[in-house]
């Protein structure tokens, strides 16, 4: 079994590129529901596809913040709502 580390692209990548070249700019989840899989699934898909300099995030809006407890220690947390992915192409 191969790991994901390898950074190789599979049939699921495939399709993802196939989603985000039908219509882009995608948000994960857009990506997800258009694949087939969960966006739990796809977010690590995108972020190797992204290290390997295949696509780039296009947009990230509204950053969230909350607070978390963890053990009795309260810390501040920092989250995009939504991250719009796009095709990396250079001209």
């Amino acid at each position: 079994m191969q790991s994901r580390k390898t950074r190789v692209i599979d049939g699921t990548d495939r399709e993802i590129l196939r989603a985000l070249y039908e219509k882009r700019p995608l948000a994960g989840r857009q990506i997800a529901r258009r694949v087939g899989i969960t966006s739990s699934a796809v977010a690590p898909r995108l972020n190797n596809l992204m290290a390997s300099g295949i696509i780039k995030k296009a947009k990230v809006e509204a950053v969230r913040h909350f607070q978390r407890e963890i053990n009795g220690h309260s810390s501040r947390v920092n989250s995009p709502r939504r991250i719009i992915w796009d095709l990396d192409i250079k001209y």
